[in-house]
């Protein structure tokens, strides 16, 4: 009985969200600014944080095949929420609305209004930290969607280094050392720019080299059948609600991974 009243407030909740037309103004999920084009597998929505990365991303987009949808800082951790919680959120139930595919009992692919999902969050360990709770919503929400293979997360530059008017973008501290080294002629000042996150990202950079799909580089989000076991104890021993586990994750693999640890 408890599932049936739960299944029946997500339907309540969960509804479709067709494309805005020159007729016809719609209301739609949260802060979307939604594309244009109306065939699903043509166009892609990006997930940012917040309004001033929203705004950017805005500018950026191409608006016949981009959407932006906006999301306040770090969303809901769903491994460790309860039901109430997950169903309570707005942010995620707006998130679930703008992908109009449904979610859980109600998935349904075909419904799915963009052919491509990704998350566009800051190069910092912020950034990464909202990644990590987005990718871990859809892997306990909207599993489908990965197996899919319609995830992806793209990869913003951290810093910018001009020599002249020769400009090249690295993506960490590493890549700005190389490209200093090989990018550049020996003489002459080399400056560098580090973005502070993608709202202070100036829209013509963001687009170059993050959403322009002649120039960017994605990376599509997999979790391999082969692998689903381990796939979902490590989701549990990272996300879940045993910090003991994690805590016994970074002693195991501090050396290999101290680097790309926040500790």
């Amino acid at each position: 009985m408890i599932e049936r009243a739960e299944e029946r407030l997500r339907r309540r909740e969960q509804k479709d969200t067709p494309r805005k037309s020159a007729t016809r103004r719609l209301r739609l999920p949260g802060k979307l600014t939604d594309c244009t084009r109306e065939r699903a597998e043509e166009t892609e929505i990006f997930l940012v944080e917040g309004d001033s990365a929203g705004g950017s991303a805005k500018q950026a987009r191409n608006r016949e095949t981009q959407a932006v949808l906006p999301l306040r800082g770090k969303i809901l951790n769903v491994a460790s929420a309860t039901t109430e919680k997950l169903r309570a959120n707005q942010e995620l139930k707006d998130l679930i609305e703008a992908l109009g595919c449904g979610s859980g009992d109600r998935f349904d692919l075909s419904k799915l209004r963009y052919g491509r999902v990704i998350i566009m969050t800051d190069a910092d360990v912020d950034g990464a930290h909202i990644a990590s709770l987005l990718m871990t919503f859809f892997y306990r929400e909207l599993p489908e969607l990965i197996r899919n293979g319609h995830l992806y997360l793209a990869q913003p530059p951290l810093y910018r280094l001009t020599q002249g008017a020769h400009s090249v973008y690295a993506m960490d501290d590493a890549d700005r050392e190389r490209k200093m080294k090989t990018a550049f002629k020996a003489r002459g000042k080399i400056d560098v720019s580090r973005f502070k996150g993608l709202g202070e990202m100036p829209p013509a950079d963001l687009k170059e080299t993050t959403m322009d799909p002649k120039r960017r580089t994605l990376l599509r989000v997999v979790a391999p059948a082969e692998d689903r076991l381990a796939t979902r104890e490590r989701v549990e021993s990272l996300m879940g609600r045993k910090p003991e586990l994690r805590f016994a994750f970074i002693q195991e693999h501090a050396q290999s991974v101290g680097e790309l640890l926040d500790v």
